[in-house]
């Protein structure tokens, strides 16, 4: 309540400063609560068009269960306002069944918003581009016409800002918002005014979390808190979509608190276990008893790749992904092979993807080397998955991207499944990645009870097992320790048992402070506020990885930004807009990695604004970001 407060007061503050010293724009202030129903009308058009086309086509039952789940979320918009799952199927069509759902849950409660909370940058685009498509009028060369989404997803800002580029960047005024888990955690939790400023944009919305189970672990007593708060107090719904839905409702830290009660959008479990069965369109072979080395799963894929013409292989580390992808373009041809990873920009990354469904269209042997960036909501599907050992969440993912859309027929035109693998690598550098390295041991275990029956008949990725792995992770040591946000010095351990929930809640550590609010409670008086707001601000990060964004030269396009940017002034009135248009040609590097750039004299700074860009010789039109500078490619273990 205190940071809603404050919220209200920096927005209004800074909305009446840049009200009163451009007067001409002060429109750009004002927000009308949208027509809803111009929203319903094309959204339910669309569903006609569906359905008139199913009339006249063969019964496909992956179709059919997509309806099955627009219409679910149609009927259960009218429901009260409070906090719902989605638990769909990767490729059960949850993006624009939520839509339905929020559209008509904002009409039937007169809110102001709808929000979409995505895990990564790299497909907020798409999402975007798909609801725009359906609200929008497009126009000339593909630019959509409508004042209905906003994208705000910015990771490239600079450090110099003008109070008009502060207020109208990223101020969430608009009907429907897509921005990032980060920008949503940042603003209930991070320091500064900049993220708080839009915390009240939050009430008296609809919320959309996508693919939920990637919410950081150590923010999980964090979000579940300011969503209670939300969806009690602020007028707000949440639905928390995803096909591995996380246990947040039974934390195992009782006095920490859980997620209120949330409704399944879906239905009770038989329903649920219907749906999944119905949807199942892959078979999953359990490879990992014999770990092999590089040379041994290059063997393996390529026999892989010989048999289905359309393989995607998903690691859990850069280094992986480089290595693999390097091996197999002696034997692989160079127009079948692709690599995707973070140090590629989203721009490079989505010029990839678009050869790549474009091959799979075409029925052209296609093989993809990804770290599990093409997990979370990448529309594409192969024939075959090969994924390095990881927790069941990731499995499913990765399941999701083969036979997608059930469009798999043998010689007889009848379907047949898609095959996922489940490899494990001799030796990998999971040391930073500790989520994935505990989600692979119990997914060990899970396998070993799975290869014995001792889950009965059922499909690895049936509910009930994926709600076991859920259990089993949050009762881990790593998993306690880490969900309320524990105090970590400058090398990452843990300062005893101070944590950052109770720094924004109790904070009944603090030596300095006589925390009476039980007995206050007790007197029924107002509580005293003994938060350590600057503290906490100034320790919480989003995303636990002090990322710096660079831009990268990234075709001529990103040659030409960068040169715009250096012969652009922060005044000028299109300097903000280079700053946006750069943000699809940056990556994000670590420290030691920065480091190097900079020894390497690969790192320029644009005057003084704290935006970085890349020299063009260190970045490799094939992989990207190339420490080595010299066209070949630098196998330096990030532990990534």
């Amino acid at each position: 309540m205190t940071r809603l407060l404050f919220s209200c007061l920096i927005d209004a503050d800074r909305s009446n400063s840049i009200a009163f010293e451009h007067p001409n724009q002060a429109h750009l202030l004002d927000y009308k609560r949208p027509n809803w129903q111009i929203a319903i009308d094309k959204i339910e058009t669309l569903y006609q068009g569906f359905a008139d086309k199913a009339e006249h086509s063969p019964p496909n039952p992956i179709n059919e269960q997509r309806n099955h789940i627009a219409q679910t979320c149609l009927h259960a918009a009218q429901s009260d306002q409070g906090i719902f799952t989605l638990t769909v199927p990767t490729g059960g069509g949850k993006t624009l069944a939520s839509l339905r759902f929020a559209v008509q849950h904002a009409k039937r409660h007169n809110l102001d918003r709808i929000i979409y909370i995505i895990p990564f940058t790299s497909i907020i685009e798409q999402n975007a581009a798909e609801v725009r498509k359906i609200l929008e009028e497009e126009g000339p060369k593909g630019v959509f016409d409508g004042q209905w989404v906003l994208e705000q997803h910015s990771n490239l800002e600079p450090d110099v800002q003008t109070w008009q580029s502060k207020l109208i960047m990223d101020n969430w005024n608009a009907p429907i918002v897509f921005t990032t888990m980060v920008q949503f955690l940042e603003s209930c939790f991070g320091g500064g005014t900049k993220g708080v400023r839009r915390l009240h944009q939050l009430s008296r919305a609809v919320l959309i979390f996508d693919e939920i189970q990637t919410l950081p672990m150590n923010c999980y007593y964090l979000f579940c808190s300011a969503l209670n708060f939300l969806t009690t107090h602020a007028n707000s719904s949440a639905v928390l979509c995803t096909a591995t839905q996380p246990v947040l409702d039974n934390l195992p830290i009782a006095h920490n608190g859980s997620l209120n009660s949330a409704t399944e959008i879906i239905g009770e479990r038989t329903q649920l276990h219907t749906l999944f069965d119905t949807l199942q369109r892959v078979d999953i072979h359990d490879h990992t008893k014999n770990p092999q080395d590089l040379d041994g799963l290059t063997n393996y894929v390529n026999h892989n790749f010989a048999q289905f013409s359309s393989t995607l292989v998903i690691v859990n580390t850069k280094t992986w992904a480089s290595q693999l992808y390097q091996k197999l373009s002696d034997t692989v041809p160079e127009n079948e092979l692709y690599h995707l990873s973070t140090s590629q920009c989203a721009r490079h990354r989505k010029d990839l993807l678009d050869q790549i469904r474009n091959r799979l269209k075409q029925g052209l042997p296609t093989l993809v080397i990804s770290t599990q960036l093409i997990e979370a909501g990448v529309d594409v599907s192969f024939r075959s998955v090969v994924r390095f050992l990881a927790g069941l969440d990731s499995i499913a993912q990765a399941a999701g991207r083969c036979n997608r859309h059930g469009e798999m027929r043998d010689d007889q035109d009848k379907p047949v499944k898609g095959q996922v693998f489940i490899v494990r690598p001799e030796s990998e550098n999971l040391s930073k990645l500790p989520t994935i390295a505990q989600g692979k041991a119990i997914m060990s275990n899970i396998l070993s009870q799975w290869a014995h029956n001792a889950y009965g008949d059922v499909h690895l990725l049936h509910p009930d097992i994926m709600q076991q792995f859920f259990h089993h992770y949050y009762q881990t040591e790593h998993g306690i320790k880490e969900m309320a946000y524990p105090i970590k010095d400058s090398k990452g351990k843990s300062v005893g048992t101070e944590t950052l929930y109770n720094w924004l809640s109790s904070n009944n550590t603090n030596p300095l402070t006589n925390n009476n609010n039980a007995q206050r409670h007790q007197a029924e008086q107002f509580p005293q506020l003994w938060q350590s707001f600057m503290d906490a601000g100034r320790t919480f990060k989003a995303i636990d990885a002090p990322t710096k964004a660079i831009i990268v030269p990234y075709l001529e396009e990103g040659r030409h930004l960068i040169s715009a940017l250096y012969n652009t002034s922060v005044s000028d009135s299109h300097f903000y807009q280079l700053v946006h248009d750069a943000q699809q040609y940056s990556i994000n590097v670590f420290p030691f990695m920065l480091d190097k750039l900079m020894d390497e004299n690969a790192i320029h700074q644009v005057r003084d604004t704290g935006i970085l860009t890349l020299s063009e010789t260190f970045y490799d039109a094939q992989m990207g970001l190339n420490i080595a500078g010299d066209g070949k490619l630098d196998f330096m273990d990030f532990g990534m």
